[in-house]
């Protein structure tokens, strides 16, 4: 992702060194001054672009909600831009997530008991997506059944309540892909 000349490449830095700081550790352990130090920046230079915290993490979450959605719309552009294309993409998507984006998903998972106020993007991405199958005609239900379980499945795994073998998650790939094909 190419940053935007100016000041937006420094915001960038700060989300980027709090994101590796977050995947490292937890949410509660996250400073503003962390956050400076690693990004390279004075503490003014982070406050010029996130007063508080909260605002940083609240645009780290709406950060990481863009690139996980433009991700899967690019692939799903690849492959036709249909309702059938996305919801491929969203399995590999959910299959292939790299395990330092699940470290980081988890801990801020984890945060939303002390700042319940990142869920609110996360919902409106949810609606936003869940409403686009709705629309997606009279296969509306197993678009939006597809997309529920590729969402309970990570819900599983992040939240450590299962973790799923290699074969059964292979099983389940398959199985999801064969049914994001049949979405017309």
């Amino acid at each position: 992702m190419t940053n935007p000349p100016g000041r937006s490449s420094s915001r960038e830095k700060l989300l980027d060194a709090a994101a590796e700081l977050i995947t490292q550790g937890s949410v509660q352990e996250l400073t503003l001054e962390a956050v400076a130090a690693a990004a390279g920046v004075t503490k003014g230079g982070l406050i010029y672009h996130f007063k508080t915290k909260d605002d940083l993490l609240g645009a780290l979450v709406e950060r990481m909600i863009e690139q996980l959605d433009q991700r899967s719309r690019d692939k799903a552009a690849k492959r036709g831009d249909t309702t059938s294309a996305l919801l491929q993409a969203l399995v590999d998507d959910t299959f292939d997530m790299p395990r330092s984006e699940k470290l980081l998903l988890t801990n801020l998972l984890a945060a939303v008991t002390s700042y319940p106020h990142l869920l609110g993007p996360v919902q409106q991405a949810y609606n936003r997506l869940y409403g686009e199958f709705v629309d997606a005609g009279p296969q509306a239900g197993l678009a939006l059944a597809i997309a529920a379980a590729l969402d309970g499945l990570s819900l599983l795994e992040l939240l450590n309540l299962h973790q799923f073998s290699k074969r059964q998650r292979e099983a389940m790939r398959q199985a999801l892909q064969q049914l994001a094909q049949t979405v017309t």
